[in-house]
């Protein structure tokens, strides 16, 4: 297997571990009840365009995280820990993925990537959000993303649309 695999194999290995196990026995913080009970009144009201909380206007944050945690709180049901803060660990293994994808691209060596990936996925503030059902770790995944994808563009002169297209979005 080459080390390109090998590293992304390890990666997905320590997320799960680090993301997944025991994902439900953290206490509920303020900030989760209330995107949780966000996503949960979209569900019940069908309002999946205006958020609320408590039956009152609630547009401070982005409703993609709300509309990924209402699907899987309907998947997994609003009672489920695991499953309502599922999104918020999916996401983290995405900026996880991107961040070793990008640093290649600023001459670092794949072995380099991979040990400054495994800092980042062990860092206290990204272990905290993405264990957390909230809204701040799809803000710095997307932020990711989006850089991959701007770096491509300004770099290369090829896959232009593609790369302009999808670092906006």
């Amino acid at each position: 297997m080459p080390n390109k695999q090998k590293y992304l194999l390890y990666i997905l290995l320590v997320w799960a571990l680090i993301f997944l196990v025991h994902l439900d026995l953290i206490y509920v913080n303020i900030m989760e009840a209330r995107n949780f009970i966000t996503a949960r009144e979209m569900v019940t009201a069908d309002h999946w365009i205006l958020t609320t909380m408590n039956a009152e206007a609630r547009y401070e944050k982005p409703p993609l995280p709300t509309w990924l945690t209402a699907l899987s709180g309907m998947t997994f049901g609003f009672t489920s820990l695991f499953g309502m803060r599922l999104p918020a660990v999916l996401v983290t293994l995405l900026l996880l993925f991107t961040f070793y994808r990008f640093l290649p691209k600023l001459k670092l060596s794949l072995k380099h990537s991979f040990l400054a990936t495994l800092i980042l996925g062990s860092s206290f503030y990204i272990i905290f959000m993405g264990r957390n059902g909230q809204w701040d770790i799809f803000t710095h995944s997307f932020m990711m993303v989006a850089i991959y994808f701007l770096w491509n563009f300004l770099s290369s002169e090829k896959n232009l649309f593609k790369n302009a297209i999808f670092g906006a979005i």
